[in-house]
């Protein structure tokens, strides 16, 4: 077993987990101490926090207001990541297919989603994340608020998407594998999967885990406690 591959498979994943956690907490914890405006209202507005925070969460309007083309690229975008999200919970730990083959899908029925799903899902996923990194280059209002940061974690998230589109089209993994796997590391001894194109979608998503806390990727998490300070009532 060479370095690179004990590295990816058997020691950044017990790094990647409490880094992530330790960001997170840290960035929660400097959300809840920011100073807040106090609450100044004229007249009191009717409606619920908790639904228009929702609303904003799930279908953006605000985005749909001020730009409508970013909010259909980032609309689908979003939708299709957790669609890829669930396939990835069904790629390790197999509760998914225990759940439809359950409802009374066959293994082979299940099969035959995920491919055409999944492939489906990669190809819009590519397309709309090149289109994203071409915009914070090619607009010049966009790139005046784009750092090298942002511009290098688009570029990380199109670089993850391409080796997940290589791993269902040209590399296949071995599903049965990577369940041994993802199980083997609670038992602290990891049994690392061999195939390389997805020891390298492995390690790049690894990275971007620990680099989501610290970047403007965070917004999935952020818009919770903006969007309700911003409707509280």
């Amino acid at each position: 077993m060479n370095t690179f591959k004990f590295i990816v498979g058997a020691i950044l994943p017990y790094v990647v987990v409490p880094a992530f956690v330790a960001g997170m907490s840290y960035r929660i914890w400097t959300w809840l101490k920011s100073p807040q405006p106090a609450k100044m209202t004229l007249f009191p507005a009717g409606g619920s926090t908790f639904r228009e925070v929702l609303v904003e969460v799930l279908l953006f309007p605000s985005l749909f207001r001020g730009d409508r083309v970013l909010w259909f690229l980032a609309w689908f975008f979003h939708a299709t990541l957790a669609l890829v999200f669930l396939g990835h919970i069904r790629v390790f730990t197999g509760a998914i297919d225990r759940m439809l083959e359950a409802a009374g899908m066959t293994p082979k029925g299940l099969d035959l989603m995920s491919g055409l799903v999944g492939g489906a899902a990669g190809i819009l996923l590519l397309a709309i994340g090149l289109l994203l990194l071409l915009r914070r280059i090619a607009l010049p209002r966009v790139r005046e608020i784009t750092g090298i940061p942002d511009v290098l974690a688009t570029l990380l998230v199109v670089v993850i998407i391409v080796t997940g589109d290589l791993l269902r089209f040209s590399a296949p993994f071995d599903l049965e594998q990577t369940r041994v796997w993802a199980a083997s590391l609670l038992s602290f001894s990891p049994v690392i999967p061999t195939n390389e194109m997805f020891l390298l979608h492995l390690a790049l998503s690894q990275v971007l885990i620990m680099f989501i806390p610290f970047s403007k990727i965070l917004h999935f998490g952020g818009i919770f406690f903006t969007q309700t300070l911003i409707k509280r009532r």
